[in-house]
C-alpha cells in the first residue's frame, strides 16, 4: 500500500474537516508525485503535507498495536497545520471544544490512562469495520488534543483497518458533509452514535484497491 492509495481518506478529511480547496484530482497528483501545480494555497499545501505524512505514518506502522502512544504520534504528524503542541494531550485548563448548531461541546481533558481505556474499549469488538467506527466516533468526541482531533480519529480508524487486513478504508462523506457534521454533533452532545455510524457504514467505507 502507498500513500496515493489513501487519496480518498486524505481528500475527504481535508475537505470536510479543514475546508481544503484543492480538488480531488490535484490532491491525488500531489500524493502520487508531489506535483504542486493544482494546489490552491500555502495553507492547503501545509494541510496536504501533514495529511500525506500521516498517511505514510499509518502505512509504515500497520503492524503495530494501536495504543495511546500511537494515537499521540498520529496527531503529532499535523505539525504544520495544527496547534502549538501537536501530539500532546490537552490540559485541564484548556477549555478546548467544538462549536455545533446544538451548542458547544467541551469535553473534559483526557489523561493517558483515559485515552488507553477508550482505545481498549473500541477493540473489544470482533468486526474490524465496527472497531474503526468506534475509534473514529469515540476519539473525535473525546477531543483529546488541542487541534486535529477528527483528522487524528479518522487516520487511527484507518490504521486499525489496514492492520486488520480488511482491504477497506474509511472516508467521510464529502457531498453530504452538512448531514455528516450534523450527525457527528448529535453524537457529541446527545450520545446519538448510531446515526453517524450508519452514514459511515453505507457511504464511508471504500475498497483500498480502488
Amino acid at each position: 500500500m502507498t500513500v496515493s492509495d489513501l487519496a480518498g481518506v486524505v481528500y475527504s478529511s481535508g475537505k470536510v474537516f479543514n475546508g481544503l480547496v484543492t480538488g480531488r484530482r490535484d490532491t491525488e497528483a500531489f500524493l502520487r508525485s508531489g506535483l504542486l501545480d493544482g494546489i490552491a494555497s500555502r495553507s492547503d499545501l501545509a494541510l496536504l503535507e501533514d495529511l500525506r505524512d500521516c498517511a505514510q505514518f499509518i502505512i509504515d506502522r500497520s503492524w503495530q498495536r494501536i495504543d495511546g502512544d500511537v494515537v499521540c504520534a498520529v496527531n503529532a504528524t499535523f505539525g504544520r497545520s495544527a496547534a502549538l503542541h501537536p501530539g500532546q494531550l490537552r490540559t485541564l485548563d484548556q477549555q478546548i471544544g467544538v462549536s455545533t448548531r446544538y451548542g458547544p461541546h467541551t469535553p473534559e481533558a483526557m489523561t493517558g490512562a483515559g485515552l488507553q481505556q477508550l482505545i481498549d474499549g473500541a477493540f473489544l469488538g470482533s468486526d474490524p469495520c465496527e472497531v474503526a467506527l468506534d475509534l473514529f466516533v469515540d476519539l473525535a468526541k473525546a477531543q483529546p488534543f488541542e487541534d486535529g482531533n477528527k483528522r487524528t480519529a479518522l487516520f487511527v480508524a484507518n490504521a486499525a483497518l489496514i492492520g486488520s487486513g480488511t482491504g477497506m478504508l474509511l472516508t467521510v462523506p464529502v457531498d453530504d458533509q452538512n448531514t455528516f457534521n450534523d450527525l457527528l454533533a448529535r453524537a457529541y452532545l446527545f450520545n446519538e452514535h448510531d446515526p453517524v455510524k450508519n452514514l459511515l457504514r453505507y457511504q464511508g467505507f471504500t475498497d483500498s484497491l480502488h
